[in-house]
């Protein structure tokens, strides 16, 4: 259920590219019926619109067309802009313009009539040193390439004479808080060492409007970090992960974390959610092909070690240890 969204930062702003406005300003719609009207007549093409049931008063009212079109009245401009960057994270192309929300495949022409932002997920290129995972070793940040937009990650070559460690989280879960609260450190120190290679897959697997999209736009957040501080990264991740189970995404208190842990120079990243595109294609790679050549991924967290994957209590750090030292064990 869609419910109106608690403030959720910069971010939602940044989001919205502006392509073009009406030449004269959009008329006041107060109803459902009224934005069906206006939008056949600024040149919607799918005339039999048809108005979904609404289980409470709290829901936007919405009506649909077909597969293509959609058309969605909120409370108000705030829950208006939560329900577009909400397609939008779902890599839907919208217009959006005070209390409302078109999806159609005539948007620039409706626009040219009724005004608002067409927002869209742009393809883009990634961040350094997090292709599709960070790594870190005795040598600290393992360098990698940003990946093209489009393109795929270049093969990793595979740890040589220790254990090769993925894990894989969500910002916004709380076992992956768990995980990172009990062996956080140990999995830096296995790294810092020279015990094993450590990996951190950042994925988006729960978005929601409650949330402030925390999923993306805090693996966005990490991007940012990997890219310009991956120093930083593995506090950063740790304090994310856990300032989010208490709070939804704030672009601007999301920056000051990062600041804290040595990220100086991440603002307008995590403001404009520059590696959005580039966290929702990592997260489809790792559902559709199998991580580490096991299986593709079911779940976060996930700690896979040289191919096993860890099956014990993420909270337990001696069951993790002990793992690292040797997967193949009972």
């Amino acid at each position: 259920m869609l419910r109106a969204a608690r403030p959720v930062g910069a971010a939602l702003i940044a989001l919205a590219l502006l392509v073009g406005c009406a030449s004269t300003p959009p008329p006041q719609i107060t109803s459902i019926g009224e934005l069906g009207a206006a939008y056949l007549e600024a040149g919607g093409e799918c005339s039999e619109l048809v108005e979904r049931y609404r289980e409470s008063e709290e829901q936007p009212v919405s009506a649909t067309c077909g597969t293509e079109t959609e058309l969605i009245l909120a409370a108000d401009a705030d829950e208006a802009q939560a329900i577009a960057t909400q397609l939008q994270l779902q890599e839907q192309t919208v217009l959006v313009s005070g209390r409302w929300v078109m999806r159609d495949p005539q948007l620039e022409t409706i626009q040219q009539a009724l005004g608002g932002q067409i927002v869209t997920l742009s393809a883009a290129d990634g961040p350094a040193n997090l292709a599709d995972v960070i790594a870190f070793d005795a040598d600290g940040v393992v360098p990698a390439e940003p990946v093209p937009a489009g393109g795929t990650p270049a093969e990793r070559e595979p740890a040589s004479d220790m254990p090769d460690v993925l894990v894989v989280i969500d910002p916004d879960c709380e076992y992956c808080d768990r995980l990172l609260a009990a062996s956080g450190e140990q999995l830096t120190e296995l790294a810092d060492s020279g015990a094993a290679r450590v990996s951190y897959l950042p994925v988006s697997l729960g978005d929601s409007i409650e949330s402030g999209y925390a999923s993306t736009l805090g693996a966005n957040a990490l991007a940012c970090v990997a890219d310009s501080a991956p120093d930083a990264y593995r506090p950063f991740q740790t304090a994310l992960v856990a300032h989010l189970q208490e709070h939804p995404f704030e672009a601007a208190a999301v920056t000051a974390l990062a600041s804290e842990h040595g990220a100086t120079e991440v603002g307008d990243c995590v403001a404009s959610a520059q590696f959005a595109w580039s966290v929702r294609q990592a997260t489809v790679r790792a559902i559709d092909a199998p991580l580490q050549g096991v299986e593709p991924l079911r779940g976060v967290p996930t700690v896979i070690v040289d191919g096993v994957t860890f099956a014990g209590d993420v909270g337990d750090p001696a069951a993790l240890a002990a793992f690292v030292a040797d997967p193949q064990q009972p």
